[in-house]
Formats: C-alpha cells, sequence, structure tokens
C-alpha cells in the first residue's frame, strides 16, 4: 500500500466486525422501539426512526451521484484524487430502494402505525361520510398516497443506475487505455461520463423534489413550502460532503491517499462553508416568507417546533450554521485536518438532527390529532364533520384540549343564548326564565360540566401535558424524550444505519483502487494548487 498507483482499501475482519456490531445495536433499537410505548401510539417511534434514517442515508448517497454528475459537466479534474469514495458512498442507493419498497408496502397494507406516519394513509380521514373526514388531506391524496409513494422505488432505483454506469466508466478506466476516438480530443471514458452526467442532472434534480416531497413534506399533510426541497437537499449534500472529509481521514489514517493534500481540503472545507451558508439561506428565507405572511396554515409547521421542540430547534441552527460558520472562516481552519474533521463530524451529526426535526414534530402532531379525535369521537357532545378545521387553528401544543374548549362555548351558546363570559353562567341561571326551563337548562348545564369534567380527567391520566387547571388555563406540554429529543433508541438506531451505511460504502471501497491511474485529470489532481496557502499569505 505504500506505492499511490496501487492504493487498494483492505475492508479486513476488524472493521467489518465493527459496522457489524453497529448494525446489531440498531436492530436491537429499532425493535426494542417497535414493542416498546404506549399502545395508543401504534409503534409511532419504530416507523419515525426508521424513515428519518432511511431517508437521511439515501440521501447523501443520492448526493454523492449529484457530485460526481456535476463535477464531470464542469470538468473538476481536482476531485480525481478521492473520487472513489463518493463513487462508494453512492453504492448506498439499492440499499435506500429496499429500505424505502418495505416502507412502501407497509404503507400499502395499511400497517399499523403508518397512519400515524402520513395522515393521508389514514382512510377514515378521506372518507366524506366520516365525521373525521379531512378536506385538505382527501384533496391532496390524489398525489399523496400508496401508489406515488410506491414510486419513489422507481425513482431510487433510476438513481442507481446512473450510480451503476458512473462506477463502471471509473472501473473501465483502471484496465483500459487511454483513448481518443472523437474530433474534439476527449476520451471516450470522459465523454461517456459527461452524457449520463448531463442526463442525470436534471432527472435527479427534478425527481428529488418528488421524492423529499413524498417522504418528508407529506408527513405535515397540512402544510407545504415551495423551498422546502431545495432545503433538504442542499443538507443531504452537506452531510456528503461531510461523511467524505471523514472518509478521507479514516482511509489517510490507515497510510492511504498519500497524495491528498492541503489543497484538496481547503476546496472541501470551502465546499462545507459554502454550503452550510446556503443552507441558512433556505432555512431564512422558508422561515422569513412563511413569518412575513403570517398565513396559519404555513406557521403552523414553525409554530409547532419553536413551542414544543425548542432544544432540536436551536441545535440545528447552532451545529448547521453558527459552528461552521465562525469555526471555517478562517483559511487557516479549512487547512488543518483535526479542524477540518470536527467540523465535518459536527454537521454530520447536525444535519441528521435537521432531518430529525423534518419528520418527528410532524408525526408527533398526526399522534395528538389522532388522540383528539379518538376522545372526541368518545365524548357524546362532540362536535362531527369538522373536527379538522378545528385542529388545524389550534396552537399544537393545546390540539387536544381546543375542541373541548370549543365544544363548551358552543354548548353554552346554545343553551344560553347570552353574550355573558362562562364563570357568568350563576348569574344567568336567576335570570326571568320559566322556573321549569331554569331547572331543566340548570340540569343540562350540571350534566354538561360532569361529563366534561370526566373527559378532562380521563384524558389527563393520558395527556398530562394537555391538562387544564380549575380556570381553564392549558398546561405546558410534557417533554418526552424520544420524541422532543433524540434518545437513547433514536442514537442507537442511527448506530445501526450508520453501520450498515459503512459496511455497504466500505465493501464498495475495498473493490478498486483508490488512486484511478488512467483518470485523464489524475495528475491535475496531484499537483492541484488553489493558490492559497501559508507561504503565500505571508506575502
Amino acid at each position: 500500500m505504500s506505492n499511490h498507483n496501487n492504493e487498494t482499501f483492505v475492508f479486513d475482519g476488524k472493521t467489518k466486525l465493527f459496522t457489524i456490531v453497529l448494525m446489531v445495536i440498531g436492530a436491537v433499537c429499532l425493535a426494542w422501539s417497535y414493542m416498546s410505548g404506549p399502545e395508543s401510539m401504534h409503534h409511532m417511534r419504530f416507523w419515525t426512526n426508521y424513515l428519518h434514517n432511511s431517508v437521511f442515508f439515501t440521501g447523501i448517497a443520492f448526493a454523492a451521484v449529484l457530485f460526481l454528475a456535476a463535477h464531470a459537466l464542469a470538468w473538476g479534474g481536482w476531485v480525481a484524487m478521492f473520487k472513489r469514495i463518493p463513487e462508494a458512498i453512492m453504492s448506498f442507493l439499492s440499499v435506500g430502494a429496499a429500505l424505502f419498497l418495505i416502507l412502501g408496502i407497509a404503507i400499502y397494507m395499511n400497517a399499523e402505525g403508518t397512519e400515524l406516519l402520513y395522515l393521508w394513509n389514514n382512510q377514515d380521514y378521506l372518507n366524506v361520510e366520516s365525521p373525521n373526514f379531512d378536506p385538505l388531506a382527501f384533496h391532496k391524496s390524489a398525489f399523496v398516497n400508496p401508489t406515488c409513494y410506491l414510486l419513489t422505488v422507481v425513482v431510487v432505483l433510476i438513481w442507481s443506475f446512473f450510480a451503476v454506469m458512473f462506477r463502471k466508466i471509473s472501473i473501465n478506466e483502471d484496465t483500459t487505455p487511454y483513448t481518443v476516438t472523437t474530433a474534439n480530443s476527449v476520451p471516450d471514458n470522459v465523454r461517456r461520463n459527461r452524457i449520463y452526467a448531463a442526463a442525470f442532472l436534471p432527472i435527479g434534480g427534478f425527481s428529488s423534489a418528488y421524492v423529499i416531497w413524498q417522504w418528508i413534506m407529506s408527513v405535515d399533510t397540512h402544510w407545504y413550502s415551495t423551498l422546502f426541497a431545495w432545503y433538504a437537499t442542499v443538507s443531504m449534500w452537506v452531510s456528503m460532503l461531510a461523511v467524505t472529509f471523514m472518509m478521507i481521514i479514516f482511509l489517510k489514517s490507515k497510510g492511504l491517499l498519500q497524495k491528498f493534500n492541503d489543497e484538496h481540503m481547503h476546496d472541501i472545507g470551502k465546499y462545507i462553508f459554502g454550503f452550510s451558508v446556503f443552507w441558512t439561506y433556505l432555512w431564512f428565507s422558508q422561515f422569513m416568507l412563511i413569518w412575513y405572511a403570517n398565513n396559519g396554515e404555513e406557521t403552523q409547521y414553525f409554530f409547532l417546533r419553536f413551542e414544543q421542540f425548542k432544544v432540536v430547534f436551536f441545535a440545528n441552527l447552532l451545529m448547521n450554521f453558527v459552528g461552521p460558520f465562525f469555526i471555517l472562516m478562517m483559511n487557516s481552519s479549512k487547512r488543518t485536518l483535526g479542524t477540518l474533521g470536527f467540523v465535518a463530524g459536527l454537521v454530520f451529526l447536525g444535519h441528521w438532527l435537521d432531518f430529525y426535526q423534518m419528520i418527528k414534530p410532524g408525526v408527533w402532531y398526526n399522534y395528538e390529532h389522532a388522540q383528539h379525535l379518538s376522545h372526541a369521537g368518545h365524548d357524546d357532545h362532540a362536535p362531527h364533520g369538522d373536527n379538522t378545521y378545528h385542529i388545524n387553528e389550534a396552537p399544537k401544543a393545546v390540539l387536544t384540549t381546543y375542541q373541548d374548549d370549543q365544544h363548551g362555548e358552543e354548548h353554552h351558546d346554545a343553551h344560553d343564548h347570552s353574550d355573558h363570559a362562562a364563570d357568568n353562567h350563576d348569574a344567568h341561571d336567576h335570570s326571568d326564565h320559566a322556573a321549569d326551563n331554569h331547572d331543566a337548562h340548570g340540569h343540562d348545564h350540571t350534566a354538561h360540566d360532569n361529563h366534561d369534567g370526566h373527559g378532562h380527567d380521563a384524558h389527563g391520566h393520558d395527556h398530562a401535558e394537555h391538562a387544564h387547571d380549575d380556570h381553564g388555563h392549558h398546561a405546558e406540554p410534557q417533554f418526552l424524550m424520544g420524541v422532543h429529543f433524540p434518545g437513547a433508541l433514536e442514537l442507537g438506531t442511527f448506530l445501526g444505519f450508520l453501520g450498515l451505511f459503512l459496511f455497504v460504502t466500505f465493501t464498495s471501497l475495498s473493490r478498486a483502487s483508490l488512486y484511478p491511474p488512467n483518470d485523464p485529470y489524475i495528475l491535475e489532481s496531484e499537483h492541484y494548487d488553489t493558490g492559497i496557502g501559508p507561504e503565500r499569505e505571508a506575502h
């Protein structure tokens, strides 16, 4: 391995065992999340953890294909020195297709818990005869439905096809003589690579938006954002850059990638810095436009995350913008292996947390939605037909009590025919009604109060965070580890998917030399110079 012209990564037993141990930890945590938790949650934690990590690692693999295609079209020869790493990363796409095939089949078969993952998968909300009919979910069901969801697997397989072709062309370079058969002196392998790259970029760009809408944005069925696909794609892209650099550090620790130098590292650092700023630009643009418009259908997304997921909300910004921005502002930090490695690790975990806050709060809202309808269904006085609109208009921290308040107000209005507040009922009872009407009315109020009191008490045992005090004020929502912040099962599941990702990537990485000797840009990459360095800064 000392000869850089024949650098080969050996996926040895020790490294392989490490990835297998991670996978076992993940499998145990995933199984535990399926079996644990209240029965009412219907395996919600299992499905969210499965979806979260499947999206995250499949997205990284997609971004690797995007990275190679973009540099092929832009004549980006500087990446030749480490291009085998993104080539290995993109091999995970086939596994990602299998992961989403499993999830798609579960959704198609309406497996228990998938109705909490996506509201549009609950037939009760789509049935116009149901008291829980959801007009907005019904309207969107032409696009977000089990069939369209399964089509995302086809999209990932198309991505995987391009990944296979890029990899095949790259490997063929190692054994195929340098040939030129075109008039413009472009090597055949480069020409074929650019043809596939030109085809993939528009296909991958547009299809990724479709996939992101299906996988992530439809979790919040009542919400949409035209910037969301851009935002999620950039999150995948920065995560891929971070993974690529951490793998470079790992390989260099084994004496490989000897020709990878500070110039390559500097440009990767600029990439991480620049796209972290671009990610923040998209985050702010999305947030600012929604905040300024102040449309309830849009603000509910950020209201929920700010009110109930504060720690994740602010940690997301600190890890993905504040940290990389201030650390990588100096050129020297981009050329220091340890510093850039720390930022890469921070950004990698930060964007995993970013996808967590894209998915988990929406599923938690879906759970609260279902719980509210379940309790309303047992209330003889519950209003019917328009439940969804009441829920959507409510602050998310008080979802399960908002309609009870509406019910109480409607009940008092219907019986009192008065403009008095609820605490003036005693005065109202002494008005000039006939005695028999007064008694009937008072009895009705008593029955209603007893019924509501019993309902609130039973509901309070299950959901303390939504309990009322004696004056009707709402208690603060309860903080639940594993919901409002990743718990041990979430971290364990992440390690399992990471182990699977590393196993697939390292297997692919070991099947070819890390140094592509016949790449037409390899010598350019070896002597790559950004024009920025300590000796130049001194002048």
